[in-house]
């Protein structure tokens, strides 16, 4: 991996990954907390708990509360993110230039996220990344999300190309096990939700500590 990775297909993660969208999930979690009639966290605590998707976050905030509570809960960050969703979201710097300088090589690109495929595509629409990206996969597309390697296998058969020849960017243990399941290979973004340790752990093929990284270990 010294030389780098050559791909022809590169998916990214969206939270964590291409947007550091923590405080605007962390403001619609504590509004979800409240509305189930639990104090509000620390933003921190409750970004330590994204990357699996919104049932598991809340599982993972409202662990006493049995499962038809955590499916309202459910319905109410959905109902309360959909009006909140880039109001403190930003790109992590060098998204841009390291998306146009992919573009030029020829690579194709997909988003797969555990965000609900609506959402996700309507991140990236305001934020004007949608031209980017040939596909976009949320956690709602299919029967099994991330880990489970459906999606990173259904992107690289749609799109007719080689695991072998695929990348899969993300900032979550979640995103490297998808990966190797499909056989692609993994690239750990340090700078995102979970940090170094857990992405060495999980076994990445390569870890970056910022953005434009990526644009030197991809070829």
């Amino acid at each position: 991996m010294l030389n780098g990775i050559s791909a022809d297909l590169v998916i990214f993660d969206l939270d964590g990954t291409l947007i550091d969208s923590s405080q605007d999930i962390a403001w619609c979690a504590n509004k979800t907390l409240l509305a189930m009639g639990h104090e509000e966290m620390a933003p921190s605590e409750i970004v330590g708990h994204i990357g699996w998707g919104v049932k598991p976050l809340l599982e993972k905030l409202m662990p006493s509360e049995p499962a038809e509570r955590i499916t309202a809960a459910r319905l109410k960050f959905l109902e309360v993110y959909g009006g909140h969703l880039v109001v403190e979201t930003t790109l992590y710097p060098g998204v841009l230039p390291v998306l146009d300088l992919l573009t030029s090589l020829g690579k194709k690109m997909a988003v797969v996220t555990n965000k609900p495929e609506g959402l996700a595509v309507g991140i990236l629409e305001v934020m004007k990344l949608n031209a980017y990206f040939k596909l976009v996969l949320g956690g709602d597309s299919l029967p099994n999300r991330k880990p489970h390697p459906e999606p990173i296998e259904k992107t690289i058969k749609d799109l007719s190309v080689s695991p072998a020849r695929t990348v899969v960017v993300g900032d979550s243990p979640v995103d490297c096990e998808a990966a190797k399941g499909a056989g692609a290979f993994a690239i750990g973004a340090a700078y995102g939700f979970r940090g170094r340790d857990e992405l060495v752990a999980a076994g990445c093929d390569i870890i970056v500590n910022d953005f434009p990284s990526i644009a030197s270990v991809i070829r």
